[in-house]
Formats: C-alpha cells, structure tokens, sequence
C-alpha cells in the first residue's frame, strides 16, 4: 500500500471502532479529547465591562466625579449623567449613560477649590480631544460569544485555552473520549532490558519511552509484555490481551524467527495492511483480530518502528479518539534529496539558516539520525528538489 493511503486506511480504521465517554472536571480536561459539542451557557461577557482602568466617562470636560465602581462590583441603576465621570477598574459594569473609558495615562485630577468645590477630571494635555471615542475601551455584552454559541467541536484536544474557554462560558464538567487501553508486545529473544548488550543482544528500544508516549497520544497503556521468537507464546500473548489496540515492536518481516504471520492466520485475524511502499519501516502490518480490536505490528528496528508509529500509529490512535486526520506539514530544503526507490522515503532534518539538512546515520536500526533532528521530511519516489517545499511528518515527541 502507498504510504499516504495507509496512513488514511488507519485513520478510518481507528475511527471505525467503539468509543465510549465519560465525564471530567475541567481540571482534568487538558490533553483529553472532546466527545460532544460545548456551546456558550452564557453571553461572554455577560455585561458591558471596562477594557481599562480609568474613568467611565459621559459628556464633555471638565467632569465631576462620583464613586468608583471595581470588578465584581453590582451593575449600577444610576445612568452616568453628561459631565460626569466615575473611576471604573478593568472588568467593572460600566454604567448606562457610558460615552467611553477615559484610560487612567490619559486622563488628569484637579483639586478643589474656592471655584470648584468637588475634585473634577479634565484630558491630558497630550490627550486628543475626541478621546475617547463612543465606545472605546468598552466590552459589549456578548462581544467574544452569545448565549447557546457553537464553542468547541468533538474531537479537538483540549488545550489549556480551550479548557479556559470553556470555563468562562459557564462549564464545569465536559464529555470526553474514554482513553483505549493498549498492550505492547515487544518480541525479540535478542532483545535485553537493562545492561551492554553482548554478542548477539540489543537493548530494548522501546519500553523506557513508549509508555510515556503512547500516554500523550491519548491512550492508557495496559501492559508491556517481552516475548522472545516463540510462535506459541506468540499466540498466546495476542489471545490473552483484552486492549482494544496491540502494538507489537518486531516479528513483522519474513525472516526465520519472524512469527507474527502464522501467529496471526491461528488466531484467525484479517490483515488489513500487510506492508507499506515506506523506507524506513515497509514491513508493517495492520490486522483485526477476531473479536474485532485492532493489532499494529511494528518493524523491529528502532528507526523504522518509531518513524511507522509516526506515521501510522497517530492516525491511529487519533481515528480511535475520534480525532481528525492531522495534516502533513512543509518544510523548505536546503539541497536536494535523491529518492530512487518506489516508495516513499522518511528523513530525519535539522533547520539551519538554508532550509532543512538530512541528519547523518538513518540506517533502519540507528537511532542517533532522529535524535538529533528537528523533524522528518516525507520525500515522494523521485526525490525532492530545493528550493520546493518538502512534506513533512506530524511527530509525536
């Protein structure tokens, strides 16, 4: 399968399983994924407000000046007469009668005197004569949102202001996806937990940061289990999860110790994708187990398994949570980048002042090229030519 059409099957995939919901505090509303439309309980803002401190003011200078009026103060039934002014703080109703906010810089006291009695408040001398205009520094009543408006739609993740939003439109609970539970399979006999690998071993890969990754994606992981290149214990692995979603790291090739296929033809699965026109990362798979939920088989080399669960793990896990499909990104590039092969090619860049440059050491099982880049660029067969913008990879980290 093209690269673009796998990462659209498994967007729709995802979207096509169960989701169920549940309620939260919007202090726990931040990273999650919203299920429902939220719309304005109340106008915002909900009375005409002060955008300054300074004088409401009513008619021309000199003003006499009343009582202040502060945030969270009651609105006043007393219209501001013509010639008048109150001090008004930033957020305070602002009274009926209200020409505009004189701001506190603009705006000067004079004293009582034997001629005038009570303080008065005159403009600046720096101050334009028609300042303020009507209206000016003042907050119309429903300015940012009426009542019952369209605010947050299903699917967004809720971002810090967007919780913010809806607080200030009245919520204090909102529905959002329940996070699906995922299992990881890491198999691989070579494969070892802590320590230097020895001859014939390699470090796992995989477990210190894919929990904390899959976490920001949206899921509960539910466990991780290392399996060595057993077909039955393969078998048994996938049969006794209860995830709604297994990722399994290796096994996905065709090699002598590479299990996932029969594992999968007894457990009576569909294989939905079974590899991809993508350099690193072809050999993954995609398949729907029998009771329904979904196994993603990822290659076992670091790089390759990182840049597919980029690539088709979010769309994923985005589809799952009802998320829509992020769009590819651009990226300009400072030299070409050839691009022989028939399928699409995943390269690590860094920026620098010329536009983006491969980073060194890609191979499929070398991590160091992705770390020490800035992003991927998503180079079509043919290569991609400077100074065209190139596509590049929504990254999870």
């Amino acid at each position: 399968m093209e690269w673009l059409e796998a990462r659209a099957t498994v967007h729709r995939r995802g979207a096509e399983m169960p989701r169920a919901t549940e309620f939260v505090a919007l202090t726990d509303a931040v990273g999650r994924t919203l299920a429902t439309t939220v719309r304005s309980l109340t106008a915002l803002p909900s009375f005409a407000s002060s955008a300054m401190d300074g004088w409401a003011v009513s008619g021309d200078e000199p003003w006499i000046l009343g009582e202040p009026i502060l945030a969270g103060d009651p609105p006043t039934m007393t219209v501001l007469a013509p010639g008048t002014a109150r001090p008004i703080a930033t957020g305070a109703c602002v009274p009926a009668g209200t020409h505009g906010i004189l701001r506190s810089e603009k705006g000067e006291l004079v004293s009582a005197s034997a001629a005038v009695t009570v303080p008065t408040l005159i403009r600046s001398a720096h101050t334009g004569a028609h300042e303020p205009a009507l209206g000016e520094h003042v907050r119309a009543r429903g300015e940012e949102c009426g009542l019952d408006e369209r605010m947050l739609e299903p699917g967004c993740v809720l971002t810090v202001p967007r919780v913010a939003l809806a607080a200030v439109t009245g919520h204090d609970t909102l529905t959002v996806t329940t996070p699906p539970a995922v299992e990881l399979l890491l198999l691989g006999t070579e494969v070892i937990e802590s320590g230097i690998p020895g001859p014939g071993q390699v470090r796992d890969a995989y477990s210190p940061e894919f929990p904390a990754l899959l976490r920001g994606l949206g899921v509960r992981l539910s466990d991780l289990r290392r399996l060595p290149d057993d077909l039955e214990q393969t078998i048994d692995a996938i049969r006794s999860s209860t995830a709604e979603l297994v990722i399994s790291t290796g096994g996905s090739a065709r090699g002598p110790a590479d299990h996932l296929r029969a594992a999968l033809t007894a457990l009576r699965a569909t294989v939905l994708i079974d590899g991809v026109r993508m350099r690193p990362g072809h050999p993954v798979m995609l398949a729907r187990l029998a009771d329904g939920r979904l196994m993603l088989c990822l290659p076992g080399n670091p790089l390759a398994a990182m840049l597919v669960l980029a690539s088709l793990g979010m769309p994923l896990i985005d589809g799952m949570l009802g998320r829509p499909l992020v769009p590819l990104g651009r990226v300009a590039l400072a030299h070409d980048i050839a691009n022989l092969s028939g399928s699409t090619r995943l390269v690590a860049y860094r920026f620098t002042d010329e536009g983006a440059v491969p980073t060194a050491r890609q191979g499929s099982g070398m991590l160091r090229g992705l770390a020490e880049a800035d992003g991927v660029a998503v180079v079509p067969p043919g290569g991609a030519c400077s100074p065209e913008p190139v596509a590049t990879l929504p990254l999870p980290w």
